[in-house]
């Protein structure tokens, strides 16, 4: 019963990000906040008191190291604070899991949408050229175009695919 609790809580702040990445382009702090104050009572409630460092840890965690990706341009900041939600709901390592399979899931988006609307040349030659001046130590970020629906994915649908992937193929969902 405890993990029908988590599965709805979690899936349920996934659900809403979505809609609002999708509708208004941007996750709202508010949803985040409510997500993560869901994460800390469900740990509470679930494991103790004693599971709040580890909850801080994951929570914090994503940020940490997701904060590379955030300044190059590659993720926004409200996926890097979805990513903690998450966190806050998962173990350390199931985390793990989910933000790989996410950045794969995401990947497979972007190459799909650069074949579909015949970018594909046009998205690695630029692409390269990015991460070839980052390597000469220029100082640029990613430049990104989102009036044009060909250069835009939606990262927190790769998050809540990559969620759902994750607890299924550790058996998660009771």
């Amino acid at each position: 019963m405890v993990q029908i609790a988590q599965n709805l809580l979690l899936y349920g702040v996934l659900c809403l990000a979505v809609m609002e990445d999708f509708y208004r382009m941007k996750i709202s702090n508010r949803l985040i906040i409510v997500g993560l104050l869901l994460s800390l009572g469900y740990r509470i409630q679930a494991e103790g008191i004693g599971a709040v460092p580890f909850v801080l840890w994951n929570i914090s965690f994503p940020v940490i190291v997701l904060y590379v990706f955030y300044l190059l341009g590659a993720i926004a900041a409200g996926d890097v604070k979805l990513f903690s939600v998450v966190g806050g709901f998962l173990h350390f390592q199931e985390l793990m899991m989910c933000i790989i399979v996410s950045f794969l899931i995401a990947a497979l988006f972007s190459l799909g949408k650069m074949v579909y609307y015949h970018r594909f040349s046009t998205g690695i030659q630029k692409g390269a050229g990015y991460l070839w001046g980052r390597l000469k130590g220029e100082q640029r970020v990613y430049e990104r175009d989102f009036s044009k629906k060909t250069n835009l994915i939606h990262f927190s649908f790769a998050i809540l695919l990559g969620t759902a992937a994750v607890e299924l193929y550790l058996g998660g969902w009771h």
